[in-house]
């Protein structure tokens, strides 16, 4: 253990343990991927439409100026919105299946593929703590965000200033041309520079990928103790597995079972259950269950118990709330408290009883 201290976590995990992560929906994310891929579809679906985009807009342009109220009042000018909101959505289709498939494919890239995770939905209320969220703020993960952001700022604004300023006399020439020409020219310029700047933030978003996968893989790694036991657990046979179960279960009952003689008093129900109850004044501060069992193991409790002298009582009710609710070592609720006391104040006064009947 000593070892494994001062080690920590040294080793990397095992595909057992990523698996494990997984299916507890800790994943790799990048946000910077996300921004990039939506950035470059962007860039390519507007690069492609833009000769449709042109036409539609000159298009549209043309009929709101010269626009005339419809004739048959307010149907006509329903049906005109009707037509100019799906000639919209017509336009805009592109661009939203272009966003939708995007931010699919971002998540696939980030987390290594498809991942199913319900635990990840749980709700867990230690992540509501004040303490974990300034523990979060000022960690290392958050600045590296920082710095992405950052570095993310001053590209993009370096960026776009050396491509604008190397097209000034461009921007100039266009002062003097007709208006669709000013457009075109506008629109040229627009693309451009948002093809540059997808480019550089995918630059940005493969390294801060890479490092959000190292990051993961870090937080995810094993000391050696955890390693030998994975691998213990793996080598082992099912056959091997249950065997020692059974063997346990059979260490636990026969505990039990040596129990039972200093047991107070056995409470049944009357053949399914049974529950063994211990109590001294001086050192518990209330009765403790010392053994219980169902069907056979309830059988075997009785037997010794009256083999000892032990009381045995059917209280089929309260038997069985003890049974199903404290576990043995554990004692009782105090919601059963007043049940007890007057089954062990029986018992004492018929111990009394007959110690004095021998006298």
């Amino acid at each position: 253990m000593a070892e494994d201290s001062a080690a920590e976590r040294s080793e990397q995990p095992t595909p057992e343990r990523l698996r494990k992560a997984r299916r507890e929906g800790q994943i790799p994310q990048s946000r910077e991927i996300g921004t990039a891929l939506m950035v470059l579809a962007l860039a390519i679906v507007l690069g492609l439409a833009a000769p449709m985009l042109f036409r539609w807009f000159v298009g549209q342009m043309q009929q709101g100026l010269s626009c005339r109220p419809p004739s048959d009042g307010a149907a006509g000018f329903a049906a005109m919105l009707r037509s100019r909101a799906l000639a919209c959505l017509a336009v805009t289709a592109p661009f939203l299946l272009a966003a939708a498939g995007v931010s699919v494919l971002s998540s696939l890239v980030a987390a290594g593929g498809w991942n199913f995770a319900p635990k990840a939905i749980k709700l867990r209320f230690d992540r509501l703590s004040p303490t974990r969220g300034l523990r979060e703020l000022f960690s290392m993960r958050s600045g590296v965000q920082v710095v992405t952001g950052l570095a993310k700022l001053i590209v993009l604004s370096v960026l776009a200033y050396v491509y604008l300023r190397g097209r000034l006399g461009e921007c100039l020439a266009m002062t003097a041309c007709a208006p669709h020409q000013i457009l075109l020219g506008v629109c040229r310029l627009a693309l451009g520079l948002i093809a540059r700047v997808a480019a550089a933030l995918m630059v940005i978003a493969l390294l801060e990928l890479l490092y959000q996968r190292h990051s993961y893989k870090r937080r995810l790694r094993m000391t050696r103790q955890e390693v030998k036991q994975e691998r213990k657990e793996h080598e082992v046979s099912p056959e091997v597995k249950g065997r020692i179960r059974a063997i346990q279960m059979e260490m636990v009952r026969r505990r039990m079972i040596r129990e039972v003689p200093k047991a107070d008093v056995v409470l049944a129900n009357p053949t399914h259950v049974a529950v063994a109850l211990r109590y001294e004044a001086g050192s518990m501060e209330a009765p403790v269950v010392v053994a219980k069992g169902a069907e056979l193991m309830a059988e075997k409790i009785k037997e010794v118990a009256r083999t000892h002298s032990v009381p045995v009582l059917e209280r089929p009710e309260l038997a069985r709330t003890l049974y199903q609710t404290v576990d043995v070592g554990q004692v009782i609720p105090e919601s059963l408290f007043v049940a007890v006391a007057e089954v062990l104040a029986m018992i004492y006064r018929l111990r009394t009883n007959r110690s004095l009947a021998g006298k």
